[in-house]
């Protein structure tokens, strides 16, 4: 008897304890989902070209990382204006996650004066952190999208010397859309114009919050990404490159919808 009831104890304690470990693993839900990483980028007029080695990519979730890449790739950032890429894409635990880190070994960054070397202070080492926090579904492809900002991420010191700094905003892709236009004055179009995204009405921010920048391509034309679904205020202000007295603004509103691109056609810059 006495060995039956310590059977049926060890039993019990058994089931207690499974169920103790299911709940202390907050991130773990079961089965794998696809995690897809992807990435594009804001442009700096005074860069033609920044090219980086991503030797791994990686997922946080729980305790540890998640490898979504580890094939190295050489990625010129400013080639992800218009389009962005997909910099890794694995079959991942579903679960919790919030983190998403890039292994960057080396960098060169091409300007007027010719190539030089993108010096990357820590990045070797641990990686660029990017913070976002999703849920992978179990048999569902998540998409991830991490905006690069150059004119932000890339800082150049007063001996020359460029420096990686990473600014990069980093949304659900399916959740975000864009917006696109051209700036002209009226007749030509503007190059290197600023713009910058101000949340203005809607869920996804605070009211005010300036969600993203970029700037404007040769032709004229721009993109902004990783926006996610609401209004928006767009600042314009262009600098004459030869009379910097000369500065041209502008104001357009824009609506986003999650996985569309809104167009806002040309804006006048006056």
């Amino acid at each position: 008897m006495k060995k039956t009831l310590a059977l049926i104890g060890l039993v019990i304690f058994a089931v207690l304890m499974l169920g103790c470990g299911g709940s202390g693993s907050p991130t773990a839900v079961g089965g794998n989902g696809t995690l897809s990483v992807h990435m594009a980028d804001a442009p700096d007029p005074t860069i033609t070209s920044v090219v980086i080695h991503i030797d791994k990519v990686e997922a946080h979730v729980g305790s540890g990382w998640q490898t979504v890449s580890n094939t190295t790739q050489i990625v010129d950032l400013l080639d992800l204006v218009q389009n962005d890429i997909v910099i890794g894409q694995a079959l991942v635990p579903a679960g919790k996650y919030t983190q998403i880190r890039l292994m960057v070994s080396s960098g060169t960054v091409t300007d007027a004066t010719g190539t030089h070397n993108l010096v990357i202070p820590s990045a070797i080492k641990t990686g660029i952190k990017v913070n976002l926090n999703f849920t992978v579904d179990p048999n569902v492809l998540t998409e991830i999208l991490l905006d690069f900002n150059v004119d932000k991420s890339i800082v150049k010191l007063g001996n020359g010397i460029y420096h990686l700094k990473p600014v990069i905003p980093a949304v659900i892709k399916i959740v975000s859309g864009t917006i696109t236009g051209t700036v002209t004055d009226g007749t030509n179009p503007l190059s290197g114009a600023s713009i910058t995204a101000t949340y203005t009405a809607g869920t996804s921010y605070p009211i005010g919050t300036i969600v993203n920048t970029t700037s404007s391509l040769s032709d004229g034309t721009f993109k902004i990404w990783a926006l996610k679904a609401g209004t928006y205020r767009l600042d314009f202000t262009w600098t004459d490159p030869i009379d910097p007295k000369v500065i041209l603004t502008g104001t357009v509103n824009a609506n986003v919808i999650a996985n569309q691109d809104t167009a806002v056609g040309t804006v006048v810059l006056k």
